[in-house]
């Protein structure tokens, strides 16, 4: 961790002298995040600068050292064929991963990433990060679709590190606050080497934020090269045992949903199950620590519910009500791209209420007719080419979701056309994790040659 530092300006010294004045503030969230919604308490140490021994002893490697912020589930599923084009290029390099949510750090674990070290990222503190920064000593620091930390980039930039955003985009909803806020924006884009947005739509606000235009590319979305697990037909018909699914019934997967939908889902499936008495749910939270208030939604709707963690914790299946409908929460962190392959079709939450949106792409890769709803804003982009190449379908309403998943299950002629045409999409639109692996290589030699400059 050589390469050329950059003085920190007046901008870094005013956002943290205003940081300090609002430190009463902050400190109050911080504990009201601890102890009342119990987030942040994983990693705390590490999230303060400490990194756990294998991270410390990247230190010392004279082989380069990057380290790559995921934010969570979302980012680690982005990143990942990223990573795996980068290993593919520069072997001997040392690759860190953090993330900021335990849910993100579980998919890495449960992804099997190829990793020297796995971490919690620091908080925007300049301390925290330096301290852990002075640990790593790592060459690169590459951030993920929306990583923009005005602290994390402005010590990595003083330090002398190379400094990447990789997958790079702004949503709808985020976009007139980042507005609001362009010096800032300004300011902390100034600290990248190099931006790299999935869109030329992304691209043009982050030029608008103050992105250098010889410093901007645009390259297109990794998450199109995500890469699914094959489920074998022993597989599968091992998970539908276990789920106690038949293989005979359609099946309904609720994949990702949020609070507040699964009302929504459980509508359309009471309406749904009047044309097909047999159609099986699966219900699928964002958070798997939701598992209690969604079984007792299920519970009063008069369905039978089988927790999938609970079965898992008890080493069996628990036994079947009988002469109820069951319904499946798969509550579960790793899964869900697996059940996706026992769908007649699925549905990706986070869209029916306004969240956001969540990734389509699994699903479609698994060849499944995918529904969403209108509310796609942190995948806008991803929803646009889906619809155009007709490879999944908005629903505004339980009653459209159950009329559109009616329609799908009666004919496997729409069924096949739904996994041909999202074949032919990610074959189409794939590729972009290699081009992002290049920009990093490039990058990463830059720094090499500049510490090979006598000082």
């Amino acid at each position: 961790m050589a390469g050329t530092r950059h003085p920190l300006d007046w901008r870094y010294w005013t956002y943290n002298l205003l940081l300090l004045v609002l430190s009463p503030l902050l400190l109050l969230y911080l504990l009201w995040r601890l102890v009342v919604k119990g987030k942040s308490r994983k990693g705390f140490g590490e999230r303060l600068g400490s990194v756990p021994p294998e991270a410390a002893e990247l230190g010392g490697h004279k082989d380069p050292v990057v380290w790559f912020q995921a934010c969570s589930v979302g980012e680690v599923a982005a990143v990942e064929p990223i990573i795996n084009a980068f290993r593919e290029r520069e072997p001997l390099a040392h690759v860190v991963l953090s993330t900021t949510t335990p849910t993100g750090r579980d998919m890495a674990l449960k992804r099997k990433l190829e990793l020297d070290a796995l971490v919690y990222f620091p908080f925007d503190l300049p301390w925290a990060i330096r301290r852990a920064f002075n640990q790593v000593r790592p060459d690169m620091l590459v951030m993920v679709d929306t990583e923009l930390w005005p602290n994390v980039l402005a010590v990595a930039r003083n330090m002398g590190l190379q400094t990447a955003l990789v997958n790079g985009r702004i949503s709808d909803k985020a976009y007139p606050k980042d507005k609001a806020v362009r010096p800032l924006m300004a300011w902390t884009l100034s600290n990248f080497d190099l931006v790299m947005a999935q869109s030329e739509k992304d691209a043009e606000r982050f030029t608008f934020l103050g992105a250098s235009a010889d410093k901007l590319r645009c390259l297109g979305n990794s998450k199109f090269d995500e890469q699914m697990p094959e489920v074998s037909p022993a597989e599968a018909e091992k998970l539908r045992l276990e789920l106690g699914l038949s293989a005979e019934a359609p099946i309904l997967v609720a994949g990702s949903t949020r609070e507040g939908e699964e009302e929504k889902v459980l509508d359309a499936y009471d309406i749904l199950r009047h044309e097909h008495r047999d159609v099986q749910l699966v219900l699928a939270p964002r958070h798997p620590e939701r598992g209690d208030a969604i079984q007792r939604l299920v519970t009063e709707r008069g369905y039978a519910a089988y927790r999938r963690s609970q079965a898992l914790a008890e080493e069996g299946t628990p036994a079947h009500t009988s002469g109820q409908v069951r319904v499946v929460i798969l509550d579960t962190i790793g899964e869900l791209t697996k059940v996706y392959a026992l769908a007649t079709v699925v549905f990706v939450g986070g869209s029916l209420v306004p969240w956001g949106g969540h990734n389509i792409l699994q699903p479609i890769a698994q060849r499944k007719p995918t529904l969403m709803g209108p509310w796609m804003h942190n995948q806008q982009d991803i929803a646009d080419i889906a619809l155009q190449e007709q490879a999944a379908e908005t629903v505004h309403s339980p009653e459209q979701l159950a009329g559109a998943a009616a329609r799908i299950i009666r004919s496997d002629a729409e069924q096949d056309l739904f996994a041909t045409r999202g074949q032919a999409m990610l074959k189409k639109h794939g590729g972009a994790s290699g081009r992002y692996a290049d920009e990093l290589v490039v990058l990463l030699r830059r720094h090499d040659e500049q510490e090979d400059v006598p000082v």
